[in-house]
């Protein structure tokens, strides 16, 4: 049964990763909730779910952090496009058998111009995006785990909002090799009220990790590959990896294809203690900004 499972997971992915992009394509808003949620993910080219030192790979993958054995409290902030702030508070508690976790996730674009239909500034507004989610993951076997996130979505852009929800799906499996994972996510799935008597849809995503680890004498290895495919965008890749010294400095770099203006992304992570401090970095094309995150973890 749980090979059944497993293939028809498996099969679902493949399926949908090599889907022709939708008809309706531009239809499709709440963008921000495929925004990197911490400097891990943004250094590993947008990834970073099976990293155990972040706190909001549960966010990427449901069923990716329930093998860990750890809780870990991280906040980060990211400088976003054009002047918007990116920020994610997430606590993860992985018990080997089980995962709970829970994040508050925003988007503030800042104070903008409001005017009329002559061009007269009548005033500001600030939009925002806001989201809450939780996540339960379980082991079904030694090497298979299945996880489910689910979350409130609020959103404000003048005077009129939506209020929406949304949920993922996910499966880590561990193949008979040393030191691997293999892991299935389709993301954002959900509805939302009308702004404005316009239906917005989620941009539901679907993603697929494999990583391998290296052991040495005094570092880890990790080398990842990834594919993604937005419903209303091309199907995109990346490879990145994650180096850790003496379980202490951890170096980290990534690099995209066939994004539009996203190419590669570097960052590191110093522990010290229980206490981590991270930094990733994103380099945007197109005549649009670079991207900066940093962020703080407790692990306790």
């Amino acid at each position: 049964m749980k090979s059944f499972i497993l293939t028809l997971s498996m099969i679902l992915v493949f399926g949908l990763l090599t889907a022709e992009i939708h008809q309706s394509a531009g239809r499709y808003g709440y963008k921000f909730l495929n925004v990197p949620t911490s400097p891990i993910s943004l250094a590993l080219a947008g990834r970073g779910a099976h990293s155990s030192a972040n706190p909001a790979a549960f966010i990427l993958q449901p069923a990716a952090s329930c093998e860990t054995d750890q809780r870990i409290l991280g906040l980060s902030h990211s400088p976003w496009l054009e002047d918007t702030q990116a920020n994610t508070l997430a606590y993860s508690y992985g018990k080997r058998v089980s995962h709970f976790g829970i994040a508050l996730r925003n988007l503030d674009y800042g104070e903008l111009e409001n005017r009329d239909d002559f061009g007269n500034l009548i005033g500001s507004y600030n939009p925002l995006d806001l989201d809450l989610m939780a996540n339960y993951a379980h082991r079904f076997s030694p090497n298979l785990y299945f996880g489910l996130n689910f979350g409130v979505l609020y959103q404000k852009l003048d005077t009129a909002t939506s209020l929406g929800l949304h949920s993922d799906f996910g499966f880590s499996y561990i193949p008979p090799i040393a030191d691997s994972k293999l892991s299935a996510a389709i993301r954002n799935i959900g509805n939302a009220t009308k702004t404005n008597d316009v239906a917005t849809r989620f941009p539901t995503t679907i993603e697929a990790d494999f990583t391998k680890v290296f052991q040495f004498n005094v570092a880890e290895v990790m080398l990842g590959v990834s594919g993604t495919k937005v419903v209303d965008e091309g199907f995109k890749e990346s490879i990145y990896s994650e180096v850790s010294l003496f379980k202490v400095l951890k170096l980290r770099g990534g690099y995209k294809f066939h994004y539009a203006a996203e190419n590669f992304s570097v960052g590191f992570g110093l522990a010290v203690r229980r206490i981590s401090v991270d930094y990733g970095f994103g380099a945007f094309g197109e005549g649009l900004n670079d991207v900066h995150s940093v962020g703080l973890a407790y692990q306790f």
